[in-house]
């Protein structure tokens, strides 16, 4: 830091230099006093960004995690190892079927309290595993990107995509959602159609409010 100027009445020398001047060069009514109080207010301002900043990309992540799209499910696609699996559910619980069996074609995640996620299936031969052929999805957490999940009705179905075809099942009308490479799910109690009722369904004969049970996401 810069010196005053010196000297001056002993030398008779005019003073032209600035003196760079602290806080506490200055008389006491210049001074500018910050509490304690205060500073300790900025210091927890700082830390409270800091976290909500932390916040919004954990969550961006998750929300990764659990996006439904066409081919993927997250971070799940058809090359996703059976190790992967295991180590993306290692808090949750995984039934492997059939039971004693060489290998395992059927992969059903349950949480910790018992409600089932997903189940996947498998692409395989005699003795051993392609790859993941589909995986259907249970829980409601799971989303696309314009917020269709099992919470979804048929008419935010139709408000949203386009549909393809609707296909009758023993106890189900399957709606085909190319955009996605999805099947939906839709019980045909909703319908007011006899589960062995297999005649064509056309889309009017679907409530608007009928209930999506689950989505399955078919890998290419």
């Amino acid at each position: 830091m810069k010196r005053a100027c010196q000297n001056l009445t002993d030398k008779g020398i005019a003073c032209t230099q600035l003196d760079w001047v602290t806080n506490a060069n200055l008389p006491a009514a210049g001074r500018q006093h910050v509490s304690p109080i205060k500073l300790k207010f900025r210091h927890m301002k700082r830390i409270a960004v800091i976290l909500l900043l932390v916040l919004i990309f954990v969550q961006c992540d998750k929300g990764e995690e659990l996006m439904i799209s066409k081919n993927n499910l997250g971070v799940i696609n058809k090359n996703t190892t059976i190790a992967e699996i295991e180590e993306l559910f290692k808090n949750d619980s995984i039934v492997k079927l059939p039971e004693n069996a060489p290998i395992f074609y059927k992969y059903k995640i349950y949480s910790k309290d018992g409600k089932q996620l997903l189940t996947l299936n498998m692409d395989y031969d005699r003795d051993s595993i392609k790859g993941i052929e589909n995986i259907k999805i249970f829980d409601v957490k799971y989303k696309t990107d314009r917020g269709l999940s099992t919470l979804s009705t048929y008419k935010d179905v139709v408000n949203n995509y386009s549909i393809s075809k609707i296909e009758p099942s023993f106890s189900s009308a399957i709606v085909f959602v190319d955009e996605l490479n999805a099947t939906l799910a839709l019980d045909k109690k909703d319908l007011k159609i006899d589960e062995f009722d297999m005649r064509k369904i056309s889309k009017d004969q679907i409530p608007g409010m009928a209930k999506i049970k689950y989505i399955t996401i078919w890998f290419d």
